[in-house]
């Protein structure tokens, strides 16, 4: 019987059935001593048991069915000597982290999960897989870039963004960590999914185009479709994806973690990798938004009312003053730019 919600956790822990939100509760009190101590006692009880299992004369090996992985696994744990888990608690938490982490990568493949989970504490970087080398690129704002990845896709990414990607793909997935915006056309490959963390949601593709925004001074998350289709699950242990085609874009909100689809003209929508800035009826707070990150300043706007105003308005490579000419005269404003602050007044 569970006499405790710490065995609780552990038992689940050995049986790999552990939630993610369980996982989390886990290593969370694993890195508190005040609650460390709570899992002490009862980790020596269990390894007692194993080691005593491992040492006794009398212990025949069990028998194991081909299928029964967990079985066979702990059937080949070797023997622990006693007092490296009695001095120092400390020591069983390490011992019960590596543990937590060879039995979360079994709980993925095993299951057959093609998405990979989040580093735990780390919501915006993604697994990959140990010794993999990997690379970051960061685009500052005002400017923008574009690349190739090793399986031949191309990112262009968008001002104020960060992704970070392996030198080279694995055999099963390619997987990759957004955190900005970044147009993707990923190259076909029906043996190896492609696979964008962005924060708790996981984005898969086979081969497809579509656009991607995450920022963190935004509340919503866009996916859009240009072409293909696109599956994504709104959190690492989701087992019903959702597909989007081609001209649909789900929009997610990280406050309230709901979402909604709207149909769109993508091409529109993702015109800023041809230099061109569309707003259609956006609200003032997103064009200031918009314009801080394009053009790498900082905009105040000094009237408040103003942001219940919005903007429309199709831009091609325009400069920053004729930007600010077109919004202004919209909104009956004024502006005024100091080197990289930008003010806007009735």
């Amino acid at each position: 019987m569970v006499r405790s919600r710490a065995e609780y956790l552990i038992n689940k822990l050995i049986s790999n059935t552990l939630t993610g939100k369980e996982l989390d509760e886990l290593l969370e009190g694993l890195g508190k001593d005040e609650t460390l101590q709570e899992y002490s006692p009862i980790l020596e009880n269990y390894f007692n048991e194993l080691v005593e299992e491992e040492r006794s004369p009398s212990n025949s090996e069990p028998t194991i069915k081909p299928d029964d992985e967990t079985a066979l696994t702990r059937s080949k744990r070797p023997s622990l000597p006693i007092r490296t888990f009695y001095t120092d608690y400390r020591g069983i938490a390490a011992f019960v982290t590596l543990l937590f982490s060879l039995g979360t990568l079994y709980y993925f493949f095993a299951t057959g999960n093609s998405t990979l989970p989040i580093a735990l504490n780390q919501p915006k970087t993604a697994t990959f897989a140990p010794n993999t080398p990997t690379k970051e690129e960061t685009v500052p704002r005002g400017k923008r870039k574009s690349l190739r990845l090793s399986d031949g896709s191309v990112v262009k990414l968008n001002s104020d963004t960060k992704i970070r990607f392996p030198n080279a793909f694995g055999q099963a997935v390619r997987t990759v960590a957004l955190q900005g915006e970044a147009f993707f056309d990923v190259e076909r490959d029906e043996s190896k999914p492609f696979v964008i963390s962005v924060g708790n949601l996981r984005i898969k593709v086979l081969g497809t185009s579509f656009n991607v925004k995450n920022y963190d001074d935004e509340n919503e998350v866009e996916i859009t479709v240009r072409s293909g289709r696109v599956s994504v699950n709104l959190n690492a242990q989701s087992s019903t994806p959702i597909i989007l085609i081609k001209d649909q874009k789900l929009i997610y909100s990280k406050s309230t973690e709901s979402f909604r689809i709207t149909d769109v003209n993508a091409v529109q929508e993702s015109s800023w990798v041809n230099g061109s800035l569309q707003f259609n009826n956006t609200p003032m707070i997103s064009v200031e938004r918009t314009l801080e990150k394009w053009y790498d300043v900082d905009i105040i706007i000094e009237n408040k009312t103003l942001y219940q105003t919005s903007f429309t308005g199709v831009h091609l490579n325009e400069s920053l003053d004729s930007m600010l000419e077109s919004i202004t005269y919209a909104i009956d404003a004024q502006y005024e730019i100091n080197g990289k602050t930008v003010i806007i007044r009735n």
